[in-house]
């Protein structure tokens, strides 16, 4: 359900305990009001209904609307010139740009 690119856990590790994140992340919908919607992360609550997946050590979250809307995700981050982040990848692309932009995790 959820792919971890190499490196990435450590990345998210780094993150979480450096902003002593205690919640699961959860991978939904995001709305930029220019583009089509892309995915994206956040820390948030766990939900009635909600799938719970253990990846590396770290809890991710994802309803199950958007886990039948977006499929399989894949997880990478980038760090270059002007693009630096996290790309969510899905086995059912949720735009027309899907794995262009780039995200942080949202608190």
């Amino acid at each position: 359900m959820i792919k971890l690119e190499q490196g990435v856990s450590r990345i998210i590790s780094s993150f979480i305990n450096e902003k002593n994140i205690r919640r699961p992340l959860r991978i939904d919908l995001n709305f930029s009001g220019c583009c089509d919607a892309s995915l994206c992360l956040c820390a948030d609550d766990v939900r009635e209904n909600d799938l719970i997946l253990e990846v590396e050590g770290l809890n991710f979250v994802m309803s199950s609307e958007i886990h039948e809307l977006a499929g399989d995700v894949t997880i990478s981050y980038v760090d270059e010139a002007g693009r630096k982040g996290f790309v969510i990848k899905s086995s059912k692309p949720v735009g027309e740009w899907e794995g262009f932009g780039v995200c942080d995790i949202k608190i």
